[in-house]
């Protein structure tokens, strides 16, 4: 009798637990065909019954969810993700949450259609990132769209399309910078920082651009003597992503004169700490990627503190068998790293 009582109770609670799964699904299904049907505010709130109850349903029995529930579920996240989306900003706080719903549904049996939909959304997001000059965070977008796509091709045409704008831009704008720097003989020194920048900036996004490379070798010509201080010369960026990116060294190199092994420099430490200097941390490269150690010396001071600069330093190097590419500094106890291109 007990046994008996025990299978009773369990049938009944699984018919419990089946009757308000499917009841959800039902409930879903109603406001769905409900929403098919109306427009304005109350489709809008058909649909969001759809989409709560859809919810509810496959959480309450996620590794059993129908293929149908889950396409439904899917088109009603995708439908309300491009409502805030086009009613909001793209910073709206329920885009996040809603992408997580939808890709965790996005399985193997998923609609196609349904997955170029949450593809062209995710592009959609990407094509705001980019109208703020946040590229990199835009590419992300567009890299998963291409991911979650059942037809990559035009989403992968929309990623080159937008690279190819961006090494453009910025490489005519590196270069114009440039002109106008080797013009000013006086005070051209800002104008050719800028244009190292904007050169760099370029090459990120397509290192293979010649144009970009032959603007960036312009570049390291014409600032050999300079310290390629970006953070006092670019003030008007937005992407802090891609600053830092290419802003990266927190120590600068300038080369005052060099001939054959030795190299007269000035460096300055923008870094957090002070720096203990060693002429072996520096090296010359050769074209052909040979490394030179600096010969032994002192370099004064020996200790350069945060915010300070030598103006004149001096390094003798082995005499390089090939034309020298860049002094680099190399401190392992930072570490701290930084270079000087020649050309």
């Amino acid at each position: 009798m007990k046994f008996t009582l025990r299978m009773l109770v369990g049938v009944g609670a699984a018919a419990l637990l089946f009757s308000c799964t499917t009841g959800e699904e039902a409930a879903g299904d109603k406001a769905y065909d409900m929403a098919k049907k109306t427009t304005g505010d109350v489709r809008r709130t058909q649909l969001k019954t759809a989409y709560i109850n859809y919810r509810k349903a496959v959480a309450a029995n996620p590794n059993k969810v129908s293929t149908k529930l889950r396409n439904r579920f899917l088109e009603m996240c995708i439908t309300r993700a491009n409502m805030v989306l086009n009613e909001g900003s793209a910073k709206m706080d329920a885009i996040p949450l809603l992408m997580e719903d939808i890709e965790a549904q996005l399985k193997d049996d998923a609609d196609p259609a349904l997955r170029q939909n949450y593809a062209a959304f995710l592009v959609q997001l990407g094509d705001s990132s980019a109208a703020n000059d946040r590229f990199i965070d835009a590419l992300k977008y567009y890299d998963r769209a291409i991911e979650k796509a059942a037809d990559a091709s035009p989403f992968r045409d929309k990623r080159a399309g937008v690279i190819k704008g961006v090494v453009k831009e910025n490489t005519d704008k590196g270069r114009m910078l440039y002109d106008d720097g080797i013009k000013d003989k006086e005070g051209g020194e800002e104008s050719l920082i800028q244009a190292e920048y904007y050169a760099k900036v370029a090459l990120y996004f397509d290192s293979t651009d010649a144009n970009a490379q032959k603007l960036l070798s312009d570049c390291y010509k014409a600032n050999l003597h300079s310290l390629s201080a970006f953070l006092s010369v670019i003030t008007d960026y937005t992407d802090t992503v891609m600053f830092r990116k290419i802003n990266k060294y927190d120590i600068l190199l300038s080369i005052t004169a060099i001939k054959g092994g030795t190299v007269l420099f000035r460096m300055h430490n923008n870094s957090f700490n002070p720096l203990r200097l060693r002429s072996e941390n520096f090296y010359l490269i050769d074209k052909n990627g040979a490394k030179y150690q600096a010969l032994p010396g002192k370099i004064d001071p020996g200790l350069l503190d945060q915010e300070r600069m030598i103006e004149e330093g001096k390094l003798n190097f082995p005499a390089p068998k090939a034309e020298v590419k860049k002094l680099v500094y190399d401190n392992p106890d930072g570490p701290h790293y930084s270079e000087k291109n020649f050309y």
